[in-house]
């Protein structure tokens, strides 16, 4: 399991999601902010 912070002008959405495909959770409480976190054997962004 990994997590971090990315900082990117394109994530400009407020909310959570979750990708089956890259098995990672992401989370946006503030614009252009995401935290992630990565279930074991998940693609890190």
């Amino acid at each position: 399991m990994k997590a971090g912070v990315l900082f990117r002008w394109g994530s400009l959405w407020v909310g959570a999601h979750w990708s089956r495909a890259n098995r990672r959770l992401c989370i946006n409480l503030v614009p252009c902010v995401t935290l992630w976190i990565t279930a074991p054997g998940g693609v890190t962004p």
